[in-house]
Parts: structure tokens; C-alpha cells; sequence
């Protein structure tokens, strides 16, 4: 049920001048369970053609429920972001209708809504329509562009979205169509705040939206820091993922003062039950020489006479190995039925889950995982569950299917447009505006852009548990320090 009309109309005449410091929108617990849209029906892609918010949300609505221009303006707007303040965080309203002008605020978004990851890049736009639709803002104008998945087709589309006069650049998805667009909207001193998880593509203007492997690898080693655990081994495949993660578990190691006891890596192309994963398995529990050890120390007291040595030596018998490993937390970034199998695998050569703390990343997020007993106890960090299954929940009952996981991405870049929207044109969408530290929140949890562009993130952290996925430490609220 909507809120009362009145209620909602002095909300959004709160007034925002005394605010200091971009923030934390309450997005989720109190707006969207308050305040539903009319529901929004599926929109194919266009073929490069610049659509106004108007003509977007007309689309978007099922022919039989499309609405009169007094429909629409009784249907209560959400507030998809708002602004963290000081000293606690608050809703803050979108301005009033009367306030606006009629000038037109143009953002681009580039995907790739045709070619073979136009699935994905169709995702994205819908989401970004949900955002566009909550926002109620008429001036916004989103300008969605095909990039077709390619570098060149990313430039045309950039250089449409600027001759069109975009302010903003949402997208693109890959980082190769970035390097292709940096250069044209730096030229005209336009921000690109792109869905890539490339770190390498970010300063300059570019922020990294995406969910990187930096950010849930940080999180999660942060959390086993504090329980407790210090000496760390990596099983990595040898792929660009694999060396993002080594590169930011040596750095998190470094920056805590954590031992990297070892790293590991194997060939993304072995195939299942390769006896190649079996040797793998071995080198990294050391289970060679552990069997060693073992006859070693069944030598020592077998020829020993007493009960007690004898008793020994029988229980020493049924073991494969002897002594532990020298790491006592193991991280795995892979997901699936491959990090189902390497996982079984490492348990089998004697790493004991229930000694060895096994970690993931974001690739963990698979509910399917709790069928495998050697990853339940398992941990890893990613956005806050209930959030992510709220957009889930929203895209699925307006389109009909389940999006792809990133899909929530467009939806908070979008949101994050519209707030800077309603600062003055002279600042809105600037680096300052995008870059102010206190941060934002939305679907995937609070957010914010340093200088460097990439986006730091506050993550959960879950717990892989025999029937779902367990929080074991929410996300914070802010980015403000804890206080002792």
C-alpha cells in the first residue's frame, strides 16, 4: 500500500541546503517494501535510438495498464538513493515537481543489447528502467546505446551519447569498450561510471561500479583476521581472476600482517576427475609428506610393548597422513561444479575443513553450494542477501524472469545519477559530487568512489551452511570508524 499522499508530498519538500555531505540512502527495508510501482512490463531493446524518461516509462508499462499523464502523477514516487547525513543517517525526498525546470538532464547508458552478451547488457537496461521509473523525475532523459560487445561499437555509441548531449556515461559493461570511450568523453569532460570489474580501467574520470574480487577478498580476510586466523594459502586457477586474486590476497596479507603460506594454481582447461586435479590436491596439503610423517611415527612406537603405545599405533593405522597443514585458512575463488570438485578433492587429501578454514569470493554466492559437506562452514563476503533477493524478487515479478546477478548494478548507478541530478548544474555529476566520501547505498549495499575510481564497497559476510547461506556478519551502515 502507497503512503498517504500527504506524507509522501512533505517528504519530498524536505529541505536538503543543510545537508554537508553526500550519503546513505535507506533504499530497501523502508521504501521499497512501502512503496511499489505500477507493475512494469518488458521492453525490447531499440535499435540506437535516444528514448526520453517519458517515452521510457511508457514502454516500460503493459499496454492494458498504461496510464494517463494523471495517473502517473497520482502514482507516489520511491526514492531509489538518498544522501547519508550527519550525525545519522535519514530518508531525504526527491525535490517537489514545482521546483524543476523543464530542462532536460541527459544520461547515456552503453550495452550490449545485441550480439551474444546482449542477454546480459538487456538486464542491465531493464534495471536501469526500474530506477529511472522510481526516481519520477521528468527531467532525467536516459539514452540507452548498443555497443554491440565491441570496442569500436562502444565508441560510436559514446559518441553518440555526447553529440546528444549526455552528462553522464553509464557503461560501458566491458573493460576493452572502455579504453575506447575514455578518451571521447574526457574530451568533453564527461564522468563514465562503468559496470567493469577491471580495476585497471579506473582514474581519470572512469569509476568501476562493478563487484571486484579485491573488495570481497579484503572483506573476508579483514573477517578471518579478527577470529583469529593468520597464516593464509590460495588455490587459484591460472586465468586473469586468478591472478586479480593473488594479487589482492599478497596485498591484504601485507597490509595486516598476515603470512601467505603458499599459492597454488591450476589450468582452467583440466577437465572433471583429471588425475592432474588429484596431484594438485596433494601439493597443496603436502600430502606426500605428511604420509611420510605418518610411517615415521608408526615406526617410533611400533616396537613398543605397552598398551598404551600399542594403542597407539592401531589408531595411527587407520590415518592417511600425520600432523596439519601449515595454513589454517585456504582460499578458493571458483564456483560451481569446479570448486565442488576441488573442494571435495583438497578434503580427501587429508585439508580438514574442519581445521582449515575454506574461503571464497563472490563466485560462492550459489546456493547449490551447501550439497557439498566440504564447503558448508565455508565463508565468503558479497552484498547482503536479503537485498539482493529483494531486487530479485522486484525485476522477476515486473519482467517475468530471474536477471542476471549484476543486473542491480545499472539500477544503483542509475539511482546514484538521479540524486546527483538534483544538484546544480554547474556540480552535478562532477568528480566531486561522485567522489564524495561519505558514500551511498542501494541493492548491493553501501558504496563509495576514492580518487583512484574504484568503488569501495560494504560487504556481508556469509557463512555456506548445510540447507542456505548464513549471515555471519552483516554489512555496515556506514563508512564511518567504528567506535571502541
Amino acid at each position: 500500500m502507497f503512503p498517504a499522499k500527504s506524507a509522501m508530498t512533505s517528504c519530498l519538500k524536505r529541505n536538503r541546503n543543510s545537508l554537508t555531505y553526500v550519503g546513505l540512502v535507506s533504499l530497501l527495508a523502508f521504501i521499497l517494501t512501502a512503496c511499489q510501482p505500477a507493475k512494469i512490463a518488458e521492453i525490447e531493446p531499440k535499435d540506437n535510438t535516444n528514448t526520453t524518461a517519458t517515452q521510457d516509462l511508457k514502454d516500460l508499462l503493459p499496454p492494458e495498464r498504461t496510464p494517463s499523464t494523471e495517473d502517473l502523477s497520482d502514482t507516489p514516487t520511491v526514492d531509489p538513493l538518498v544522501r547519508l547525513i550527519e550525525p545519522a543517517p535519514a530518508v531525504i525526498g526527491l525535490r517537489a515537481p514545482e521546483a524543476l525546470t523543464e530542462e532536460k538532464i541527459k544520461i547515456a547508458i552503453l550495452l550490449p543489447l545485441s550480439g551474444p552478451t546482449a542477454a546480459v547488457g538487456n538486464d542491465l537496461l531493464r534495471a536501469a528502467n526500474i530506477a529511472l521509473f522510481d526516481l519520477g523525475n521528468g527531467q532525467l532523459e536516459l539514452l540507452p546505446l548498443d555497443t554491440k560487445g565491441t570496442p569500436r561499437g562502444a565508441e560510436s555509441a559514446a559518441a553518440e551519447a555526447l553529440v546528444s548531449g549526455a552528462e553522464l556515461i553509464l557503461g560501458p559493461l566491458f573493460s576493452s569498450s572502455v579504453a575506447t570511450v575514455r578518451p571521447l568523453a574526457r574530451e568533453r569532460g564527461v564522468n563514465v561510471i562503468t559496470f567493469s570489474t577491471d580495476t585497471t580501467v579506473a582514474g581519470d574520470g572512469v569509476y568501476v561500479m562493478g563487484l571486484t574480487v579485491g573488495q570481497q577478498i579484503k572483506r573476508a580476510m579483514e573477517f578471518a583476521y579478527r577470529q583469529g586466523l593468520f597464516n593464509f594459502a590460495v588455490l587459484a586457477p591460472n586465468s586473469p581472476y586468478g591472478d586479480a586474486v593473488v594479487k589482492n590476497v599478497t596485498e591484504t596479507s601485507t597490509a595486516l600482517g598476515l603470512s601467505l603460506d603458499r599459492t597454488v594454481r591450476y589450468p582452467t582447461d583440466v577437465p572433471a576427475g583429471s588425475q592432474d586435479l588429484h596431484e594438485i590436491a596433494k601439493i597443496l596439503g603436502d600430502y606426500g609428506l605428511r604420509q611420510k610423517q605418518l610411517e615415521k611415527e608408526i615406526e617410533l612406537y611400533a616396537a613398543k610393548e605397552d598398551a598404551e603405545s600399542k594403542a597407539y599405533v592401531k589408531r595411527l593405522e587407520k590415518l592417511d597422513t600425520f600432523g596439519e597443514v601449515t595454513f589454517d585458512a585456504l582460499i578458493i575463488p571458483e564456483g560451481g561444479a569446479r570448486l565442488k570438485e576441488l573442494a571435495s578433492l583438497v578434503s580427501y587429501y587429508d585439508v580438514d575443513p574442519e581445521v582449515v578454514q575454506f574461503i571464497g569470493t563472490g563466485l560462492w554466492e550459489d546456493p547449490s553450494l551447501s550439497a557439498e559437506p566440504a564447503l558448508v562452514g565455508g565463508w565468503f563476503s558479497a552484498p547482503a542477501p536479503e537485498k539482493a533477493a529483494a531486487f530479485q524478487k522486484r525485476f522477476t515479478e515486473l519482467y517475468g524472469y530471474q536477471p542476471s546477478r549484476i543486473a542491480s548494478l545499472a539500477y544503483d548507478a542509475m539511482a546514484l545519477a538521479g540524486v546527483m541530478a538534483l544538484d546544480p548544474a554547474d556540480i552535478r555529476f562532477s568528480r566531486d559530487a561522485i567522489e564524495n566520501p561519505s558514500g551511498f547505498t542501494g541493492y548491493d549495499g553501501i558504496f563509495r568512489f576514492p580518487e583512484n575510481g574504484i568503488a569501495e564497497r560494504g560487504l556481508a559476510v556469509l557463512e555456506v551452511g548445510p540447507k542456505k547461506q548464513l549471515v555471519l556478519e552483516p554489512e555496515p551502515e556506514s563508512f564511518a570508524p567504528a567506535l571502541n
